[in-house]
């Protein structure tokens, strides 16, 4: 599918087309072969990187090739199953600004939707995209570091289910990690490119973004850390507790090994000493009472229960 979107003169409206033209943005999702071979005639992209665009595990990076640039960036979403994050393709020509994307991501929708919506200046429409970027991560980073906090307060009373669903948050922050490094490389490079000729208050808007990704790097780690710490305790006491409960089952089972003893040897069709006694009984279970007292001494001196 390919939208031709473009701003008007009001502040906070844009309009859709049927055909494009200069200043606008060319809004491609999940393209068909027909599509896709339009757009490397008509633009002269090329369609290896194109693919990669609608690759949703691409590394962000950055490309220059016969006056185009290709930008791979990468945002949180949750319109993909089993997927925390996806990637898109940005490509800034002389004349139009082009995204190309598997999935309709929440990033277009919030762009298109702003109040001031740059298609006639790529340099700003890409600065809107990066900013949204920056804070996407660091809010979806900020909900699972409250979350991990709230269940690290009450790690006595986790479950399964609440492991379960830390492991799911330590998986989304690696997926988000393996994005950072490369994600802050590329904003380095970006400020060097020619063809895209920052301003130098843009450069310094990159810049802070620098330092945005990076705070929220630093974040991800701690969060990271905080999740593997309550899960080796969480591991440390079920051990505990399982070695606990097979202690007190091994000693258990010691105590009715004694009278179980006695009752066999004295249940067998032999004659055996005190048989006929009346007082044979009394006296075994007085055995077996101080059998278990001397038992219970030693266990308690060697602390095993």
């Amino acid at each position: 599918m390919i939208e031709y979107i473009k701003k008007t003169t009001k502040i906070g409206e844009s309009k859709k087309s049927k055909k494009y033209s200069r200043g606008s943005w060319i809004k491609v999702v999940d393209p068909t072969e027909k599509e896709i071979n339009f757009l490397v005639k008509e633009f002269g992209l090329e369609r290896d990187n194109l693919d990669d665009g609608l690759d949703l595990n691409e590394i962000p990076r950055i490309e220059e090739e016969k006056g185009n640039s290709y930008i791979f960036l990468r945002v949180p979403t949750s319109k993909i199953s089993g997927e925390s994050s996806s990637s898109f393709l940005v490509i800034s020509n002389k004349s139009n600004i082009i995204t190309i994307s598997k999935h309709d991501l929440e990033i277009f929708d919030k762009v298109k939707d702003l109040r001031r919506l740059f298609t006639n200046r790529n340099s700003l429409f890409i600065l809107q995209l990066l900013s949204y970027i920056s804070s996407r991560f660091n809010f979806e980073v900020r909900k699972i570091l409250k979350e991990v906090k709230t269940d690290k307060r009450n790690i006595l009373k986790l479950k399964n289910k609440d492991i379960l669903d830390l492991v799911l948050e330590e998986d989304k922050l690696n997926n988000y990690l393996s994005s950072f490094s490369p994600l802050i490389g590329m904003h380095q490079k970006m400020i060097k490119l020619k063809s895209l000729k920052f301003r130098d208050n843009e450069k310094e808007f990159i810049e802070d973004l620098i330092i945005d990704l990076n705070q929220t790097l630093n974040t991800s780690k701690a969060a990271l850390k905080t999740i593997s710490n309550m899960r080796d305790y969480y591991s440390t006491t079920l051990s505990n507790n399982i070695n606990k409960t097979i202690t007190i089952l091994t000693v258990f089972t010691v105590f009715l090994t004694i009278p179980a003893v006695f009752s066999s040897i004295y249940g067998m069709n032999l004659s055996l000493p005190f048989q006929a006694n009346p007082l044979t009984f009394w006296f075994l279970g007085g055995m077996v009472v101080v059998i278990w007292a001397i038992l219970f001494f030693a266990f308690k001196k060697g602390k095993i229960i």
